[in-house]
This record gives C-alpha cells, sequence and structure tokens, in this order.
C-alpha cells in the first residue's frame, strides 16, 4: 500500500515537473510570488538568455523596485496613469534596454498570460527558444497551457523555484495552508483542462492534449 508521504509527493512531483536549466533565447517569468522573479533574474545575470520577460501583476508593482534589475524602469509611475484593475504588465529587459506594456485581463489569469505571450512570441519571431519560470506546483497548469498555445517549433524549457520547492515537497501535506494550495492546484489543473480545451477550439491550436489525458495520470499516481 503507498504511504500517505509517498502519495503526497508522487502528487507534487506531478504538478511540479521541472526540466534541467538550458540556454535560450528569452526567460519568461509568470506573475505571482516575487521569488519567481528573483530567481529569473539571477538566471538572466548567470547568461542563460540575452531576454528577460517579467509578467507582473498589479499587487507586484509596488515591490517591482526590490528587483536586482539590469535596467532601471520606473514601473510604479507608468502604472500610475492606469486605472489600478488594468494594471498588468510584460516588462522586458534586454542587453542595456528595458520597456513595459500593458496586457489585458481575464478571470483565468494564467490562461490570459500564455495567450499575451504566445502573441509576444509571434511579434519576436526571433525567438525560438525559451525558459518558463514559475513556483513549482504551478508547472503543470503553466506547461498544458503552453504546449497548446505556444507558436509551433518553438523549444520551451521549464524550471521550478528550486528553493520553494525543496521545502513544499517534504511538508506540504502536514500544513494546512500547504495542503490548501496543492489541492486547489489540482482542482485548477483540471479546470484548464476543460478551459483549454474550448478555448483551443475557437482558436485552432497548434498543439492540444487529448481529453481524459489527466484524470489518467491522476489515477496511476494512486
Amino acid at each position: 500500500m503507498t504511504s500517505v508521504s509517498g502519495l503526497a509527493s508522487r502528487l507534487y512531483d506531478w504538478l511540479a515537473a521541472s526540466d534541467s536549466c538550458q540556454k535560450a533565447d528569452v526567460i519568461f517569468v509568470l506573475a505571482g510570488r516575487e521569488n519567481r522573479k528573483h530567481f529569473a533574474v539571477r538566471l538572466f545575470q548567470e547568461g542563460w538568455a540575452p531576454r528577460l520577460l517579467l509578467s507582473v501583476g498589479r499587487f507586484e508593482i509596488r515591490r517591482f523596485s526590490n528587483l536586482k534589475l539590469p535596467t532601471s524602469l520606473d514601473l510604479l509611475a507608468l502604472a500610475s496613469a492606469t486605472e489600478p484593475r488594468c494594471r498588468h504588465y510584460f516588462v522586458t529587459f534586454g542587453p542595456g534596454t528595458a520597456s513595459a506594456r500593458s496586457i489585458a485581463l481575464n478571470p483565468f489569469g494564467t490562461l490570459r498570460e500564455i495567450l499575451a505571450f504566445s502573441e509576444w512570441l509571434r511579434e519576436n519571431r526571433c525567438i525560438r527558444s525559451v525558459t518558463i519560470v514559475s513556483s513549482g506546483f504551478h508547472l503543470k497548469r503553466v506547461r498544458m497551457c503552453c504546449e497548446r498555445f505556444l507558436p509551433a517549433g518553438t523549444r520551451l524549457n521549464f524550471l521550478a523555484v528550486p528553493e520553494e520547492g525543496r521545502s513544499l515537497r517534504v511538508h506540504w501535506w502536514q500544513e494546512p495552508k500547504a495542503r490548501k494550495l496543492i489541492f486547489a492546484e489540482v482542482l485548477k489543473v483540471l479546470v484548464y483542462d476543460l478551459l483549454c480545451l474550448s478555448t483551443a477550439s475557437r482558436m485552432h491550436p497548434v498543439a492540444r492534449l487529448s481529453q481524459g489525458r489527466l484524470g489518467a495520470e491522476l489515477v496511476k499516481l494512486v
């Protein structure tokens, strides 16, 4: 019989499957926990990609200046002219350059970010390889959206924030807040599976996963 701890670790690994770090044309970071951006900035500074693209949500803007960015950009001043509920930006850094642009949002934030990133890639056709950074527990959902909606031929590499994952993987089922986080993420993955299928049917995406695959994967974990 599978132990509770063993099953819990396997469930976390299913959500948080991360690739090995490799060179890419751009590093893209999902909005959310600040440690995602600190990790991505470190990768950028180490030379893993010549460009860095940060997705910055409304509640991250005041902390944006905490990042050790290669080029200064006053995002707070830029956002002050925008209605608060519309404040979500893609901030791009390159060799000696920095720029920001707003993106539209909908209730499904991760999907909207990936669709906006897909548009960005189509505008920047020289980008052929991407490293996507997020929290480990978030990667399954991010990977699902990217595989369905990013341009064909783009090499995708998914990285979890390592410091966050080490502790969470071992102890999440013992802590009420962490349990809520992980179980909520499993539910979101299943909801997103249906949401992506619905969106894909309207957009004729480059790639789709077959319906029912995620449910089968979860059954195999038990």
